[in-house]
């Protein structure tokens, strides 16, 4: 039973007093050759890993470039627990996960808050399963959710999963461990769930086998297929495809990319040696754009340009970049640009259609985050709490560096002409602030 709680005194809530992004629908869209998404008015909408494409973009917005944790703070709140999850909005709701610890006792949360106020319109609890091992710098709340018009998908790092509805009542759990077994992961299972046309996808991954990829029936939660594939780790949220008039599910696994057939669910190919390392999980996410998906195939390794063909056949490689990629940060693809931001603070800019390299810059700092890009700018996060704001573009220009004072591991959320970032402790929402008295609600 869902667990309905008054607004906690700890939430601590910075308010503005006018919003400006009150009203805004999302428009169609109309896609260029450049890669650049057309909007009259920009979406609040960024309901899944990496916004509404998978891809960290959202243009047509007025984003911010400059702020502080006492400027441009539309409102703040303090969240019960912390995670690495990162935040999803839809409509007028912010959906995020946490893990949270009261003397022995861990819960696994799920928390929705109003995206115009901050205030919190519920929480709740499913219960904690199987206390899966996690990395020291994680927990369990590392999946980022996914909504639909009528559905919340939440994971955690024990493989557990679950649909509520917008107003929190929980419609079903499935929790893998206890059917498959353990699946020897180091990290807790960090992928998040991609929702389909006739599924929710939520892949099965064991360091020795086996592994599938599963299809929920997003009614009842239960396995509506599985279908085999190769063995192989992977913390890479799966990435839906169109094209060629076709969609594909394309799969990232141990130094190797595989894709399925959406409507099928049968392979239709593999990308990769399918050989490598036995710590080489791929973490990095792929991403397409402009025909092409840009892909690593195990943790450190070369950024991969492969082209997608009709009919469901094998893709063609474009090129492959000599020097290795991110380890963490998922890529970012922006206006016919490549940027790959390592985990030591490096940005690198690559032309998409050859992989020439365009600038190579230190930032500063370790980093975990994944990029983002709006409004001609690039977001990109460490983990002290900087992100840093660069002017889209073949040269380096940066912008901005504005600090928020504390760990940001979890990608930010663009909704219409804001931003939010969830730290260590907080949730923000950032954007440029009118002239109007501030209040503080606890």
């Amino acid at each position: 039973m869902m667990k309905r709680l008054s607004f906690p005194a700890s939430v601590s809530i910075l308010l503005v007093a006018s919003f400006t992004l009150a009203g805004e629908k999302e428009t169609s869209r109309a896609k260029t050759t450049s890669g650049v998404s057309k909007r009259m008015t920009p979406s609040t909408d960024w309901p899944r890993w990496r916004g509404p494409r998978a891809d960290g973009v959202a243009d047509g917005g007025n984003l911010p470039v400059s702020w502080s944790k006492t400027e441009n703070v539309r409102w703040s709140v303090e969240l019960p627990g912390w995670g690495t999850s990162s935040p999803v909005v839809y409509g007028n709701r912010v959906f995020i996960t946490s893990q949270a610890q009261e003397d022995d006792k861990k819960s696994l949360l799920t928390l929705c808050f109003d995206r115009q106020t901050g205030r919190e319109l519920w929480r709740h609890d499913f219960g904690m399963g199987v206390d899966q091992r996690v990395h020291e710098k994680s927990n369990l709340a590392v999946n980022t959710p996914a909504v639909t018009d009528d559905a919340v998908y939440v994971a955690f790092g024990n493989a557990d999963v679950a649909r509520y509805s917008h107003d929190g009542k929980l419609i079903w759990t499935n929790r893998y461990i206890p059917r498959f077994g353990d699946p020897k992961m180091a990290w807790g299972y960090a992928l998040s769930p991609l929702v389909v046309d006739d599924a929710v996808l939520f892949p099965w991954d064991h360091h020795t086998g086996p592994c599938y990829l599963i299809g929920l029936d997003r009614r009842t939660g239960d396995i509506a297929w599985q279908e085999d594939r190769p063995i192989g780790t992977a913390h890479a949220t799966p990435l839906l495809v169109e094209h060629h008039g076709r969609k594909d599910i394309l799969v990232p696994g141990k130094n190797r990319l595989t894709a399925f057939d959406a409507a099928t669910h049968k392979e239709l190919w593999t990308y990769g040696e399918g050989s490598g390392p036995y710590n080489g999980e791929i973490i990095v996410s792929p991403v397409y754009g402009d025909g092409l998906v840009f892909t690593q195939l195990w943790r450190q390794s070369p950024i991969h340009a492969i082209r997608l063909t009709a009919g469901g056949k094998p893709p063609e490689q474009v090129w492959v970049n000599e020097k290795a990629g991110p380890q963490e940060p998922s890529l970012l693809y922006y206006r016919g640009l490549l940027y790959a931001l390592m985990d030591n603070g490096v940005i690198a800019c690559f032309d998409g259609k050859t992989g020439k390299e365009q600038y190579r810059e230190r930032l500063g700092g370790a980093c975990n985050s994944s990029p983002i890009a709006g409004g001609g700018h690039v977001y990109a996060s460490n983990n002290d709490g900087t992100t840093f704001v660069l002017k889209a573009g073949r040269n380096f220009e940066l912008a901005e560096a504005n600090e928020l004072g504390e760990r940001i591991t979890a990608s930010p959320a663009i909704t219409g002409n804001q931003l939010i970032f969830r730290t260590d402790s907080h949730l923000y929402c950032i954007g440029t602030a009118d002239k109007a008295k501030t209040t503080t609600n606890r």
